[in-house]
């Protein structure tokens, strides 16, 4: 039984893994690229120590003749510098929307990797526990 539970986790985490990847990969497919500048660097800072985990950074880049500004999506180590030029990919329907072109690849790739453990685990929980029953 407990392998049904673990099997139906695992279709969970398949079913996010998936949305994930389908996005990224329209992004390859339909972003425009564009070279956006920093314009603010904000920290992210997590618990009663007030600790920095990572930086959150601010965009401004051109789409259609006006500029758009909009927040990174993913926390990083280190900060860029404010007025670094930075080349991005967006999303032509929601250009606030956007990822690193140097992550775009990196993310890809993580998630196809990802996708395909969790398949093959969750098919091993699944059978066995289709042949406990």
């Amino acid at each position: 039984m407990h392998n049904l539970i673990w099997g139906s986790v695992g279709l969970i985490i398949m079913a996010v893994t998936l949305v994930n990847l389908k996005g990224l990969l329209y992004l390859k497919k339909h972003g425009i690229t564009a070279l956006g500048e920093v314009i603010e660097v904000r920290e992210i800072v997590r618990g009663k120590t007030k600790q920095v985990t990572g930086y959150i950074h601010r965009l401004r880049y051109e789409v259609d003749g006006k500029n758009v500004e909009a927040d990174d999506r993913t926390g990083y180590n280190q900060p860029f510098k404010v007025g670094s030029k930075q080349l991005i990919v967006y999303d032509p329907k929601k250009p606030e929307k956007f990822e690193y072109e140097d992550a775009l690849k990196k993310n890809i790739n993580l998630f196809a990797v990802m996708l395909a453990v969790t398949v093959g685990f969750t098919a091993a929980w699944l059978i066995r526990g289709a042949q406990s029953l």
